[in-house]
């Protein structure tokens, strides 16, 4: 007859928890199922997503070289205008959203995010940050818009050509002054007078100069760089439903196992500890045995002996 022997000597972690094997199936599964449903019941954040380019349009043949790796650049520098306060600090981005953007790599596309708890508010702060950099970029157009350029340049030509013929008629009187023997004062004003109206035409002369310069390069390099265009309206992008969901389920399957394994580990030191309780009960009882039967010996010797 084989009798079975308890155990008595605890199993490595895993050999326990594969004694145990239903611990590992049953707790992940229940505890992945509890974290899903937390992960679901957690409100989710929500992205919208807005795109703006630089320098969109028609670039001539003659645009200056390396134009794209300009528009890149600037798309970057463009994309530093806009953060939590608003573009330029504005300070209008709702309570509890975030506004970010950054430039699409290697490309001249600005990428413009808004994340909210509010769906709707993470669709309109991207679109609000959109437009609000449109409108702070073009509204710096005129620095390098040739038509701009040129309509200071008229402006500035109209006003030299008054001054051009105001220090003539100025010059020409004063002439006169000196020619028709006229009182030094009088001479003396219309040489002032003439001075001055020269100075000014000197200065409009350089104004228009400059003016004429800067349209001719802006001309010829035709760029278009400084204009921003909402490419992409604000749209939603994605949300942490998902992820949370099964961010938390994995967390409840790997809390299962942790829990499972230490289980398994406990139950198996708590039936090693009754197994040598049990051995040690066993080997009581044969050592009491033993002394009993040494007992009856002893007593049959001495029944003997006072028989003889």
């Amino acid at each position: 007859m084989t009798t079975a022997h308890p155990q008595t000597t605890p199993s490595s972690p895993l050999s326990a928890l594969a004694k145990r094997w239903w611990l590992a199936v049953a707790l992940p599964l229940a505890l992945a199922v509890v974290g899903y449903m937390l992960g679901a019941a957690k409100a989710p954040i929500y992205t919208a997503e807005a795109r703006t380019t630089v320098g969109s349009g028609n670039i001539s043949a003659g645009a200056i070289t390396g134009f794209p790796q300009a528009t890149q650049q600037m798309a970057a520098n463009y994309a530093r205008w806009v953060n939590d306060r608003g573009v330029e600090g504005k300070g209008d981005i709702p309570a509890g959203t975030e506004v970010t953007a950054s430039p699409i790599p290697d490309s001249n596309v600005i990428r413009i995010e808004a994340k909210s708890p509010d769906k709707e508010a993470a669709v309109q702060s991207a679109q609000k940050a959109a437009d609000d950099l449109a409108e702070a970029v073009n509204s710096k157009k005129g620095e390098s818009d040739p038509a701009v350029t040129l309509q200071q340049l008229n402006k500035v030509a109209s006003d030299w050509g008054q001054a051009k013929a105001a220090s003539e008629a100025a010059n020409t009187t004063a002439q006169r002054a000196i020619g028709g023997d006229r009182p030094a004062a009088t001479v003396a004003a219309a040489q002032q007078r003439a001075a001055q109206t020269a100075s000014r035409t000197a200065v409009l002369q350089a104004q228009m100069d400059a003016l004429s310069e800067k349209y001719r390069q802006q001309i010829s390099q035709g760029s278009q760089a400084a204009n921003l265009i909402v490419v992409k309206p604000a749209a939603l992008a994605e949300s942490t439903k998902a992820s949370n969901q099964q961010r938390y389920a994995l967390g409840g399957l790997v809390l299962g196992l942790g829990l499972a394994l230490l289980l398994a580990v406990l139950l198996d030191r708590r039936n090693a500890r009754s197994g040598r309780r049990a051995e040690t009960a066993v080997v009581g009882r044969h050592e009491q045995g033993g002394q009993h039967e040494v007992d009856i010996v002893r007593d049959h010797g001495a029944t003997r002996g006072d028989e003889a």
